[in-house]
């Protein structure tokens, strides 16, 4: 008797194991997301949605600009407290010229607003602000978001169409693997409670 209750402790530990483990792979795999460059859009103006790290640098409107193999964004923010940017983390911007720094223009609200170059949508990117109050620089992340962008906004390209395609098909096996994974081990969890209960 104590055998088998070892070896349903054992069952039981897989199980958890087994559903974490399921878990975070699944979690992992839906937040990663490929960067979109310049070169995938057409030329344009496109309004789209900036995630920061820190509450009080908050992005309210944001236009992306394309035009051929470079983009910008015209950010403004919320509040007036930072005099300038950098693209780039707060000890590079202490180094910097002071032309590579990015200044403030008042829109037709008197909002701040900012314009700065985009590498890629979609990847996180280091942006130091400085502010007026602490008279120092802080460092950000931004993530210039693909998610309002419809799909005329993205250039027709077969070598893009058909990498998405072999992503999608090589994330189907795994998604397969994990669910699989996943019934294994609730089975095996309640096969353990039902031998529990005898």
């Amino acid at each position: 008797m104590n055998i088998m209750r070892k070896m349903a402790a054992i069952l039981f530990a897989a199980a958890m194991l087994i559903g974490g483990t399921c878990f975070t792979a699944f979690a992992s795999s839906q937040e990663q997301k490929t960067p979109i460059y310049a070169e995938s859009l057409n030329s344009g103006r496109y309004e789209i949605e900036v995630t920061s790290s820190a509450s009080m640098f908050r992005i309210v409107h944001c236009e992306l600009v394309v035009s051929g193999s470079d983009m910008t964004a015209e950010m403004t923010l919320s509040g007036k407290g930072y005099e300038k940017l950098y693209m780039g983390t707060s000890e590079q911007a202490e180094k910097a010229d002071e032309s590579e720094y990015i200044f403030f223009t008042e829109d037709a609200d008197g909002k701040y607003t900012y314009t700065v170059p985009v590498e890629a949508l979609d990847k996180e990117t280091d942006c130091a602000a400085y502010s007026f109050k602490k008279q120092r620089w802080y460092d950000r992340k931004l993530v210039f978001e693909s998610s309002l962008l419809s799909g005329s906004a993205f250039a027709a390209n077969e070598d893009i169409v058909e990498e998405e395609t072999e992503n999608g098909a090589a994330f189907t096996p795994w998604l397969i693997v994990i669910v699989a994974l996943c019934a294994a081990g609730a089975i095996a969890a309640i096969v353990i409670l039902r031998f529990k209960r005898k």
